[in-house]
């Protein structure tokens, strides 16, 4: 029994040993693993108390000085520290880079800051501006839509859609197109109707000092009276003398043969539409008011309303050449009416084919610069005349082509091109209070496509108008194969039963 005993303590002795030299050795392998992030973390406390000494010193200081108005430049963060440790990093995921600032809480979270501080001077005066700057609550305004453009088709697909869309001969008459007189004669002839512009009331005055009528008087009384005995004019010149009627201020003035003004006469007029109230978009003045415009001349466009003929210098193409092209000029007043002074033609696809300047034949009165954009150093630079472009055109343009354009007669009139096959916008959108009155190229852009032309201070661009034109053209030919392909997906609808419609 003996021997067993002191087994057993002999045992114990040794199991307690085993245990004092595995924890030494655990004690060890702690202090050499942990030991260092410890001290580390109390160094950076020493370091944070020291750090938050100076700042606070740091932050008298500028307090002093903004009461002095010194210094009003906040200080700088000081002594960035590099926390490199594993377990920063591992806590820290996404930031390893230099942290800035670090503060713990009791519980054991803490904050860090890993951004730098901009050295961006600040305006004191727009800051204090923006915080007394209340917020604004009300809903942002709409942005406008975005611009869209048609999808492109091919051109043999755009020509056979464009076929139930090309004017006839009767409509092109109507809108006042250049129609030939005889074949191949050259020789066009234009029915222009009255526009649509309401003039003021007018007030039948009295005047007393008006001369006594006198029957049977002289027959060559010029309309004055008993004293109207005297020629209607005193010299040949005057006597040949054409009347024109201003397109501007609605005023008779009259020309010589030549292209002289026998009195030379400032022209006041407004140059903005009239709106639905009968007042002037251009100053908002009344129907009827002095002109808020003056131009040195009058000016006339070169035809006058009702038959207008024959007009000469005209072209045709005489050869087939297939193609879709839109077509936009800009035109200026001259002796002779308006002339064409700027051409611009689109392809189907869009491409540019073909932009030019035009000298026009005759002198020049008003160029016209809101509207047409042409100022006296483009004409001063420009070398084609119309028979130039005329020549150019038919190298590309067949008796088949179909031409494009917002109210393309204009156009096709300056070009003095005689051309049967157009598609014009005026008439694929019309007015909702129909003709002779039309919607504008600026509205339907607007309105269909979503983006703003003619919106330029200075005046159009003939490229930008071909465009719009064509991808409004584009745009009812993408409806109008939308339209048939859902009607035919649409299921037949049933008709009620008819025996004589049955039997035959």
């Amino acid at each position: 029994m003996g021997f067993t005993e002191a087994g057993q303590n002999m045992n114990a002795f040794i199991l307690a040993g085993i245990t004092v030299v595995l924890c030494v050795i655990l004690h060890f392998i702690y202090k050499t693993i942990f030991g260092n992030t410890r001290s580390e973390v109390q160094n950076y406390e020493a370091e944070n108390i020291t750090e938050a000494s100076t700042e606070t010193t740091q932050d008298s200081a500028v307090t002093e000085s903004r009461a002095g108005g010194k210094n009003k430049k906040r200080a700088q963060w000081k002594g960035k520290t590099d926390f490199s440790h594993p377990w920063l990093l591992k806590n820290l995921k996404g930031h390893p880079g230099t942290v800035l600032l670090m503060d713990f809480s009791a519980n054991g979270k803490f904050m860090a800051a890993t951004c730098d501080e901009t050295n961006a001077a600040v305006d004191p005066a727009s800051a204090a501006a923006r915080r007394r700057r209340p917020r604004d609550r009300r809903r942002p305004p709409s942005s406008p839509p975005t611009p869209s453009t048609p999808q492109r088709i091919s051109t043999e697909e755009l020509v056979e859609a464009l076929r139930p869309h090309l004017l006839s001969p009767k409509r092109m008459w109507a809108l006042g197109y250049p129609l030939e007189i005889e074949p191949n004669s050259c020789k066009a002839v234009v029915y222009i109707n009255p526009p649509p512009r309401p003039k003021p009331l007018q007030f039948t005055s009295f005047d007393v000092n008006a001369p006594e009528f006198v029957p049977g008087g002289s027959q060559n009384d010029s309309g004055r009276g008993s004293w109207g005995s005297t020629p209607r004019s005193e010299s040949d010149e005057e006597a040949d003398a054409v009347e024109h009627l201003c397109v501007r201020c609605d005023k008779m003035f009259r020309m010589t043969r030549e292209g002289e003004y026998v009195v030379e006469e400032s022209c006041g007029y407004h140059w903005g539409r009239i709106s639905g109230d009968s007042r002037h978009t251009c100053c908002n003045a009344p129907l009827g008011s002095k002109g808020c415009s003056t131009s040195r001349f009058h000016v006339w466009s070169g035809t006058k309303p009702g038959m207008n003929g024959p007009l000469e210098g005209y072209v045709r193409a005489r050869s087939p050449r297939g193609g879709v092209y839109a077509v936009d000029t800009e035109m200026c007043y001259t002796t002779a009416g308006l002339e064409l002074a700027s051409i611009a033609v689109i392809a189907a696809d869009g491409r540019l084919v073909y932009r030019s300047l035009v000298k026009p034949s005759s002198p020049v009165v008003d160029h016209n610069t809101r509207f047409s954009g042409i100022r006296p150093r483009d004409l001063a630079r420009a070398t084609k005349t119309l028979r130039d472009v005329q020549n150019d055109i038919l190298g590309f343009v067949g008796s088949d082509t179909i031409l494009i354009g917002h109210a393309l007669e204009n156009d096709l009139r300056a070009l003095k091109l005689l051309h049967s096959a157009v598609v014009d916008t005026c008439a694929l959108y019309p007015h909702s209070r129909g003709f002779p009155l039309r919607r504008s190229l600026r509205a339907l852009s607007e309105e269909l496509l979503g983006r703003s032309v003619q919106r330029s201070s200075s005046g159009h661009s003939p490229l930008e108008d071909a465009r719009a034109a064509m991808d409004l053209v584009l745009l009812k030919v993408n409806e109008q194969r939308a339209q048939r392909n859902r009607g035919l997906n649409q299921l037949p609808i049933l008709q009620p039963y008819d025996p004589l419609i049955s039997s035959a």
